[in-house]
């Protein structure tokens, strides 16, 4: 049995000044390994939790005086609504912006809620401040297919 979550890192972005910017790299496609390699006798579940590399996606932001970040899920038609996936930033990246929030795991829904904020001026900047995927739900009960979904960040503020 082999499970393959893949997760396409999108970037929508509100602009209300024109200096502000988000900019995503979402490094490679994460890809769960199978669970058949737990399972060990037949009428059990093994559920299964898996953790991506702390800095599977690195944002970098550009923006004037107070941001902030929300994060959803954009559905899509194959992902299942047993899988529960959540993000927290693991570190502050480099630059001289203030970033507040965002160090515990939040669960992303389809409707957008507060990840982190930032205080920048016009020489602040934050690049690659590194982004955690954690996923629940993963279980043998689940049919064998390919699930994706996409996370979508949005920037508002001054």
């Amino acid at each position: 049995m082999r499970y393959l979550i893949a997760f396409y890192i999108a970037c929508l972005s509100t602009f209300a000044v024109s200096a502000q910017t988000i900019s995503i790299n979402s490094g490679t496609t994460w890809s769960i390994p199978s669970l058949s390699s737990t399972i060990t006798k037949a009428g059990k579940n093994y559920e299964h939790i898996e953790i991506s590399s702390a800095s599977q996606t690195l944002l970098k932001v550009n923006a004037l005086i107070g941001w902030s970040i929300t994060a959803h899920l954009s559905t899509t038609s194959n992902w299942d609504s047993s899988l529960k996936l959540y993000v927290q930033r693991t570190g502050n990246g480099t630059g001289i912006a203030i970033l507040s929030g965002g160090t515990t795991y939040i669960q992303l829904t389809s409707t957008p809620q507060a990840f982190f904020s930032g205080l920048l001026n016009l020489l602040a900047h934050r690049d690659n401040i590194p982004i955690q995927y954690k996923i629940e739900g993963l279980s043998v009960m689940l049919p064998v297919k390919t699930y994706t979904t996409t996370v979508t960040y949005t920037i508002s503020g001054l």
